[in-house]
Formats: structure tokens, sequence, C-alpha cells
């Protein structure tokens, strides 16, 4: 399909661009293609520690029927669905109050997205149509421009994972699906305990860090390269900011061990890295923010958007948005 090999090109640039930058990285969506998402599910639903799926799914049974409380029914669209694991607790709710809906799940990993969209299919039955979108935020919001009437947009446990400026354009692109009818829902980690975050990326199992390491790992299956991961150390590391126009953060890397030089057939270039060099496993210095709540609203109204309404867990480890326009 052409969009499909459009997308692939995309993919291809971003990552020679990563790769050949100073210092080098790989964006941490690469890590979500099938292996990475179930990876991912895994590491949500099995590890203790990882707390921010927790939080989200503990706020979202707290609260549903408010962050639902709207005055229309709405189309029901998710950026970065994965497996729907909390839009299907939104979705619940609203099929309480309109007997049909319409659901737009947006993602980036093609495989796992239709997968889910036909469990969610057999689940609801004919009650909920579900029409999946296999592409990037970008084209995804490209595609639902011609949707009209009320949205909901969900926007779940994704808004970290980017650098600061691409959170403000990213939830700025969102609005351009909004009117005074539409609502976007989000999560954020408002986490600030140094031990909390780390023992999250540093599990018992080494979920975290295989879902890092998919990262390489695609590299290989689908570019052709052989990189050995054996001569990398993986390394977390987090910084605290609550300066109100910056956030907390965490840095995922891979120190070289040696000096290394592997080729990357389908990019046409190599990894070249000396001893002690690092590559970050994510766009920018930021690789999972933590945030204040007055963070959260700088970027929100950056971003063109207003935060109408707030919400929670017991422990403070995440906060779950609802936003207006302006």
């Amino acid at each position: 399909m052409n969009k499909g090999k459009k997308m692939g090109e995309d993919i291809k640039e971003r990552l020679k661009r990563g790769l050949t930058s100073s210092p080098k990285y790989i964006p941490l969506w690469y890590a979500y293609d099938e292996t990475g998402s179930k990876l991912h599910d895994s590491g949500s639903s099995e590890i203790p520690d990882y707390y921010m799926n927790w939080s989200t799914i503990d706020i979202l049974r707290n609260n549903v029927q408010d962050i639902t409380r709207l005055p229309y029914k709405p189309t029901l669209i998710e950026m970065g669905s994965g497996n729907c694991a909390n839009s299907r607790l939104i979705i619940d709710e609203l099929m309480k109050k309109q007997q049909n809906l319409v659901f737009y799940p947006v993602d980036i990993s093609k495989e796992f997205l239709f997968k889910t969209a036909e469990e969610l299919s057999r689940e609801y039955n004919n009650a909920l149509v579900v029409k999946p979108i296999a592409a990037d935020y970008e084209r995804g919001v490209q595609q639902l421009k011609q949707l009209k009437g009320s949205k909901l947009l969900l926007f779940f446990n994704s808004l970290q994972n980017m650098p600061y400026d691409d959170q403000v354009n990213t939830i700025r692109l969102f609005s351009t699906l909004m009117t005074d009818k539409c609502r976007l829902v989000f999560s954020a980690d408002i986490t600030q305990n140094r031990e909390s975050v780390l023992k999250a990326y540093n599990d018992d199992a080494g979920l975290a860090t295989k879902l890092h390491e998919n990262i390489i790992m695609r590299l290989n299956r689908d570019e052709g390269s052989e990189i050995d991961l054996s001569m990398f150390k993986h390394e977390v590391e987090f910084i605290s900011d609550t300066r109100p126009h910056k956030t907390s953060y965490i840095s995922v890397t891979l120190l070289a061990k040696e000096s290394v030089h592997y080729p990357i057939p389908g990019l046409g270039i190599g990894l070249k890295m000396d001893k002690g060099e690092r590559i970050r496993l994510h766009e920018g210095v930021e690789g999972s923010c933590k945030y204040t709540m007055e963070q959260l609203q700088n970027i929100v109204e950056k971003a063109g958007l207003r935060v109408e309404e707030t919400w929670t867990d017991e422990q403070k480890h995440a906060a779950i948005c609802r936003c207006k326009i302006a």
C-alpha cells in the first residue's frame, strides 16, 4: 500500500537522522512494533513497580463517570491506542449513555492495532463500531479531520515520552480536531519520588529493559544490522526539575563498553561509537517526563487549550486532565 510505504520511508529518514546526530538517539516510539507492544502490555500488567498504568486505571475506575460527563454524545478517538485497556473503561461508561458508539483507535503498530480492533468488535458486537487507523499522530489527525460533531479524544500514558516542544505541538495538533463540543482527556506522570521512578524503569523482571532493547532488536530485524547488545550497558537516570516551564525526566541510554562499528544496510549507514559513548533511546533530552500540575497546565495553555478538570490517584503517581478549547 502506498501509505504504508510512505510511513516506512519516513521511519527510515527519522532513524537516519537520529543515528547520525550528536548525541545519537533512536526515538522511543520505534520500540512499539508488535513485539514491543506485547512487551509493553506485559510490563504494564505484570510489574508492580510500574506505577503509571496501575495509577491511570485506578483514576479511571474511580472517576470515569465524571471524566465522561459531557453535554453531547461524542465520537470516541484514542491516539496511540495500544491494546485499548484504558479506553475500554471509557467505552463501557459511554455505552451506558448511548446505544451506539463509533471508536477510532489510532496507532503506529498496524498488526497490533488491527488485532486489538478485531477483539473489541467481537467483545462489543454491533453496538461498538471500531474504525482503526494505522498511522502516526499527524496522519491520524489528517484522516480524522472530516469528522463532524462532538468528539472525545483520549491520549493515555504517551505525552511524557516526547521532547518538551513535541508535547506542546502534539496537543496543539489534537486541538485542530476540536470545537467547543469536544474534549481532550490525557494522562500524565506526576511522580517526583526518585526511588519510585527508578524502580519502574529497573524492574526485577527486566521487562522495561527488554522494551528499551527492542529498539535495537527491531533495528536488527527490519534494517539488517547485527548490533550486539552485549557490547552496551543499559543505564537509567532521573533528573528532577520543578521549574514551571520545565519538567523532571528520565534519561535512558546505552553505553558502549568498547568502540563499535555496525553496518545498517537498510539505512545505508553504520552505527559507529567510541568506548564510553552513549546512544539515547528517546528523542530529545527528556526520555519520560514527570510533571508538577503547574507544568502540565503550562503545556496545555501553550498548545491553545485550557485544563477543565483534573483527577489524581491516592498516591499522587498520575493525573488525568480533561481539556477544552481555550
